[in-house]
């Protein structure tokens, strides 16, 4: 047929496929697996291979997602048994739909390369597709594939997929928008390219090697595998060490399952020989030797065999194999990658070359820059790789990602690694960098997109060429130079797709190599921006302050890029101090601001606002510290701020410029008048999309309505915060704080002690040392735990709620008061209460004053308590606070039932209770209907009932111990009567 299908070539037709397989009738059937010729069923995995097969049966009866991770050592037969099982899946009735993407091993990856490789596998885009080709397969093929209504835009999501592979949409200017909003719009857009292919048919999605894999990659995977819509499978081969860098992969979840591979048994082993190899006259002695060296690792064992027929010590003859006379004396090495650099080394010196080449560039390669590193020796090429191929050390890839170069991969990675190693260090310099340069060529206006490939290859070129004398200097200065720029776009890139760690390690690096001052300033600036991502506000602040010192100022550049750095630092203690342990004196900020403003240009600019807002932060972040009229001129400064950035069209910093303004009023602790600013603010909600700015807008809103009062309110917008600071761990603990509270507060502990798990979940091995604004869902949640009888859990989050080391106890303050009161340590409690002076830090006062009526309560230290609840009340009125004036009178009710004015604490009481009741304070309107309960016991035994009812109620719900116990016996007294 060969004369048919060259005709058809001919004539411009699409060519079939047609699959030649030679069998020998004494081989046994099924799967090739190694040595040309020979063939071996899967053997040892017969188990784990039924498991994937129920597993997809169950995706696809469920019609809901599920990952599987396959865990084994190299040579162990993940990727075996995961090809066995595609190949199944594609003989079922219904086939899924199979992907493939594969983790690179440099350093820790391409951050979404899997993902690129995906998309430009369906999409049919070549890395030599110009940048608009490549974007118009994108959308050609997002529209496909989300046409069921999949994407409430459709456009942007195809937009944030191209942005995902380094392609930039002109219409969807994804670059300038803020990382977290990068990573939540990039994460939908994949789950809806998932879930509309998902929708089509079955789906398979291989992500080979995560143990590569970058954690924002494997942050997207877990995402993908708890929401996509539909039947698919996400398998994803790993070695164990992922168990190391992510000990809670796949943990709890009841979508995820773990597989883990064994070394084969003895017998297995001996059944693989069997199967890959019948060798006439083999010693048993031979035999037992290749097993133990083996120890059932299949690619170990297949290894030894092929070193036994590269050495000639296994011969075929005719249709047979025979042990050579000499067989006796092998030599086996002791591992997978002595065996390898045998058969290496055994190759003809150009195969060697050849495939030391193909080395360099990586797992994937292509011939194009084989060739070139090759020289003289690229003409007989393809002749090379086709006897790379013969002795099955490389494989030819079906298709190319780079028209007109034919793609190839190593059989194994571990293969290319010791081919890798045998390269002389001297010669890796010229190797690498040329390497790099053909991608530069290749890639041409889409180079952004390759910038983690460039900066490795850069920086092993440079790191050769310091090794190598006979390098010159202008040779190894062009290739760090070259290393340093594309580290920092590299860097860059990783941050806004918030790949925080990889970006930190990318400027790390950078700054490492950087040999000028202002190329240091560069690399830190990237580190601190990092840093301030992960809501490391110290490190930060010091990373901003070395980039400073290092920032030349001599042209107007040099000073624009200094003014930036200033207001990027003092941003840090003024509006995040949360973020910091330790906060810098208020002089090393002002001089910080100065200084910004100092180098400042003129006119409207984005620089120019956030130096505004960090002023206009003042009295919140340094309430000690403010001069005569401080306030009000912190207060102009933000509304000037404002007013600049609507000019500049830039709402996001218009949302910070209010908060700063709002924060003139919070620093007073007078809520009534933030929350009209905050209600400014809430109407530019619509054009935000930043996930932090959105998040701690509504966290910030929530905080407010807490302390007024509204705690119905608190919780909706916490619960928005939630939701809109996805991906931002240090806004999501914000809001879930105020969560907590409010849950408590409306009396729904088992939601709060959920709220309080979610916090623990978000916090990780962050617990112990949680930021200074997280501290008050810790006071609150030991306040909780220990009303609801558990002292032990109670104490562990005291005990971080009063570390001495903190910065602050006073968020915390309240609850941690309170809470001593109740135990009776009223000494200490007292000693809480009053550090924190209202004078200097009045945010807190209101709830400070709630605290001191329970305090005075608990401490029946009634002759207190008209004093304590005035101060309650005109603190009440001045700052439009609500509920404060329910604690006073409930205060001042239960000071009259002590001294016997049954009528006063009736009274007293009654309004409390409304208020709190009103509020929907359940958790207070049950305490109070109890003394109120009490206050009637003599007048009215009925009505006294009645209430004390209701509260036990209640009280029994919430799960409060000691409040219900006292329900109880005056129930129970009242019943008796």
């Amino acid at each position: 047929r060969f004369k048919e299908l060259e005709a058809l070539e001919l004539a411009g037709k699409e060519l079939p496929v047609i699959a030649l397989q030679l069998v020998s009738p004494e081989e046994p059937e099924g799967p090739e697996r190694g040595i040309p010729g020979l063939r071996a069923p899967l053997v040892g995995r017969e188990d784990e291979l039924e498991l994937l097969r129920s597993l997809f049966r169950r995706v696809v009866a469920d019609s809901r997602p599920h990952l599987v991770t396959v865990y084994g050592d190299p040579g162990v037969g993940k990727s075996r048994l995961t090809s066995e099982f595609v190949e199944w899946s594609q003989a079922e009735t219904d086939p899924p739909l199979v992907v493939r993407g594969r983790c690179l091993p440099y350093g820790d990856g391409v951050t979404y390369w899997p993902l690129a490789e995906i998309l430009k596998q369906q999409a049919e885009i070549l890395d030599t597709d110009s940048a608009a080709e490549a974007l118009e397969k994108v959308r050609a093929y997002a529209t496909r594939a989300l046409a069921e209504g999949l994407s409430p835009d459709p456009g942007r999501a195809a937009a944030a997929l191209a942005y995902t592979v380094g392609l930039e949409d002109p219409a969807q200017d994804f670059s300038a928008l803020a990382p977290r909003q990068v990573h939540h719009e990039t994460h939908a857009a994949w789950r809806s390219l998932f879930s509309g292919l998902a929708q089509q048919s079955p789906l398979v999605v291989v992500i080979e090697d995560i143990h590569w894999a970058d954690p924002a990659l494997l942050d997207l995977l877990e995402e993908l595998a708890d929401r996509v819509v539909g039947p698919a499978l996400f398998l994803c081969p790993s070695r164990p060490e992922l168990t190391q860098r992510r000990p809670g992969w796949g943990g709890g979840r009841r979508n995820s399952t773990g597989v883990f591979l064994e070394p084969l048994t003895p017998e297995d082993a001996r059944k693989l020989i069997g199967f890959l190899l019948t060798v006439e006259d083999l010693p048993e002695s031979v035999r037992g030797r290749i097993l133990e060296r083996a120890e059932g690792n299949p690619f170990f064992l297949e290894e030894i065999i092929r070193q036994l027929i590269d050495e000639r010590r296994i011969v075929r003859v005719g249709r047979r194999w025979k042990a050579a006379d000499r067989i006796e004396g092998v030599v086996i090495p002791d591992t997978v990658q002595g065996v390898l650099a045998a058969r290496i080394d055994l190759l003809e010196p150009a195969e060697k070359r050849t495939l030391q080449s193909a080395a360099v560039v990586g797992r994937v390669f292509w011939s194009g820059p084989v060739e070139r590193l090759l020289n003289g020796e690229a003409a007989e090429l393809d002749d090379l790789l086709a006897r790379l191929e013969e002795r099955e050390l490389v494989a030819a890839r079906v298709g190319t990602t780079i028209g007109g170069e034919r793609e190839y991969s190593f059989k194994h990675v571990l293969t290319r690694d010791v081919a890798y190693a045998t390269l002389p260090r001297t010669e890796r310099a010229r190797a690498h960098g040329r390497v790099a340069r053909w991608i530069e060529s290749t890639a041409g206006e889409r180079r952004a997109e390759f910038a983690e490939l460039l900066a490795y290859h850069y920086l092993e070129a440079y790191r050769a060429a310091r090794e190598d004398p006979q390098c010159s200097v202008a040779e190894r200065e062009s290739l760090r130079a070259a290393a340093f720029e594309n580290l920092l776009t590299a860097s860059r890139e990783a941050r806004r797709r918030l790949a925080i760690e990889k970006a930190r390690r990318l400027a790390e690096e950078a700054g490492s190599i950087a040999e000028s001052d202002g190329e240091r300033s560069r690399a830190l600036e990237r580190l601190g921006d990092s840093l301030f991502l992960s809501y490391l506000g110290e490190p930060a602040w010091t990373t901003y302050g070395r980039a400073i010192e290092a920032q030349p100022r001599e042209t107007d550049e040099d000073r624009r890029r200094l003014a930036r750095l200033c207001a990027k630092r003092a941003d840090l203690p003024t509006r995040w101090p949360g973020s910091m342990k330790s906060l810098p004196t208020a002089d090393e900020v002002r001089e910080v601001i100065d200084l910004g403003f100092a180098n400042l240009e003129s006119g409207d600019n984005v620089t120019r606002v956030r130096l505004l807002v960090a002023r206009a932060f003042w009295p919140f972040g340094f309430p000690d510290d403010l001069r005569d009229g401080g306030e009000d001129a912190a207060r102009r400064d933000g509304e000037e701020a404002v007013e600049m950035a609507l000019r500049l069209d830039r709402p996001d910093l218009a949302s910070a410029a209010l908060d700063a303004v709002a924060g003139t009023h919070l620093a007073i602790g007078n809520y009534g008048a933030q929350q009209r600013v905050i209600e400014r603010r809430l109407a530019l909600a619509p054009k935000l999309h930043d996930p932090f700015e959105l998040g701690d807008l509504y966290a910030v809103a929530a905080w407010g309505e807490f302390h007024i009062g509204r705690y119905e309110a608190c919780l909706s917008l916490a619960d928005e915060g939630v939701l809109q600071a996805e991906g931002s761990p240090g806004v999501t603990l914000h809001a879930l704080s105020w969560r907590v509270l409010a849950l408590i507060r409306l009396g729904r502990w088992d939601e709060a002690v959920a709220a309080l798990a979610r916090l623990n979940e978000v916090l990780g091995d962050r617990w112990d040392d949680p930021p200074g604004f997280a501290l008050r869902a810790f006071g609150a949640g030991a306040y909780l735990l220990d009303a609801m009888g558990n002292r032990g859990a109670a104490d562990r989050y005291l005990s971080v709620a009063t570390d001495e080391t903190r910065r602050s106890l006073l968020s915390a303050a309240p609850w941690v008061g309170e809470l001593l009161a109740r135990r009776g340590e009223f000494e200490r409690a007292r000693t809480i209460l009053d550090e924190q002076d209202p004078s200097a830090r009045r945010q807190n006062s209101g709830l400070i004053l709630e605290a001191r009526c329970e305090l005075l309560a608990e401490e029946a230290a009634w002759d207190e308590a008209d004093k304590v609840a005035g101060e309650a009340r005109a603190h009440a009125a001045q700052n439009g606070l609500e509920a404060l004036p329910a604690f006073a009178d409930r205060l001042e009710g239960r000071a009259a039932l002590a001294a016997g004015d049954h009528d006063r604490a009736i009274r007293l009481l009654r309004h409390a209770l409304d208020r709190f009741g009103s509020l929907g304070a359940d958790w207070e309107a049950a305490r109070t209907r109890l003394d109120l309960a009490t206050s009637l016991a003599a007048a009215s035994p009925a009505r006294a009932r009645a209430e004390a009812e209701a509260a036990l109620e209640d009280l029994e719900r919430m799960g409060a111990i000691r409040e219900t116990s006292r329900a109880r016996e005056l129930v129970q007294a009242l019943t008796t009567q």
